[in-house]
């Protein structure tokens, strides 16, 4: 199976806050994005279905192009990326574009603008025997897979930190959680903290009445900051670290160290990659 790709990630320590690697969790050449545990399991299934290849609509900053454009690349599957075209170039999305390029993605030029008038461009023009990824990999598999690798290593923490852009990985970690524990969600971007709690704790796990046991979970709170999504953190971070994600969680857990109990855990989900080393 190309799971075999996925690997294990260490818990480290620095200066007394541990922080769980989950951008290590896949083999050279891939996103160090912990959602691609979830996306290999999905396109293994897909391929098994019968589709031939995937479309998927990126954004400014996002590495979930470069993901699937990777595993597709590995499973035989076929890939066409739409790619956003804006005004002003963006140095992380042109680093993007390269590995979806490395990887054999097709691209498709289409205007940056809003995600969602996107993927109904681009539900026209998947092709037949493609399968359409939805916006910002939101998969019952990355659910899944989160839930198996937090359960193996947060009972520990009562508190653990992470950031909130689709509340997937965020969804899992919390659902591993039991009484006690407190989940800090710092939203990546500027938004309805109500709707963004709904989906972590309801809409993400609807499709699985084993996940809905009768044992009471952590607690849940989520953190608006006011970032925009295009926005970076520039706060040093003593580890790889997303400028346009984690370090935005980051920057929060080391302003608020002093009222959190520790010991925390923060759970990195991904980083640039070699493109911060190249600059």
């Amino acid at each position: 199976m190309f799971t075999i790709l996925l690997r294990d990630t260490p818990i480290e320590e620095y200066d007394g806050i541990y922080v769980k690697r989950e951008d290590l969790c896949a083999s050279e050449g891939a996103p160090p994005f912990s959602k691609i545990r979830g996306l290999v399991k999905h396109l293994e299934k897909l391929k098994r279905e019968g589709y031939i290849g995937v479309s998927y609509v990126e954004t400014s900053v996002s590495m979930a192009g470069w993901g699937v454009a990777w595993a597709c690349f590995h499973l035989g599957m076929k890939c066409r990326i739409f790619n956003p075209v804006y005004k002003k170039s963006i140095p992380l999305l042109e680093f993007h574009r390269q590995q979806w390029k490395r990887w054999g993605a097709e691209l498709v030029d289409i205007p940056a603008g809003m995600a969602k008038v996107n993927y109904y461009i681009a539900r026209k023009q998947t092709p037949k025997g493609y399968k359409l990824l939805p916006l910002g990999l939101p998969l019952s598999e990355t659910l899944e897979e989160t839930v198996r690798i937090a359960k193996e290593c947060i009972k520990d923490f009562p508190t653990i930190v992470i950031c909130v852009g689709s509340g997937t990985i965020a969804s899992g970690v919390w659902q591993a959680t039991r009484s006690g524990q407190t989940v800090y969600g710092v939203m990546t971007r500027t938004g309805d903290i109500s709707l963004k709690r709904k989906r972590i704790t309801n809409d993400y796990l609807s499709p699985f009445a084993h996940f809905r046991s009768s044992s009471k979970k952590g607690n849940l709170e989520l953190i608006d900051e006011g970032w925009e999504y295009t926005e970076p953190c520039y706060t040093p971070v003593p580890f790889p670290c997303h400028p346009y994600y984690d370090a935005k969680a980051w920057d929060w857990l080391i302003r608020n160290r002093g009222r959190l109990v520790e010991p925390i855990l923060f759970w990195n989900i991904g980083s640039t990659g070699n493109f911060l080393e190249n600059r």
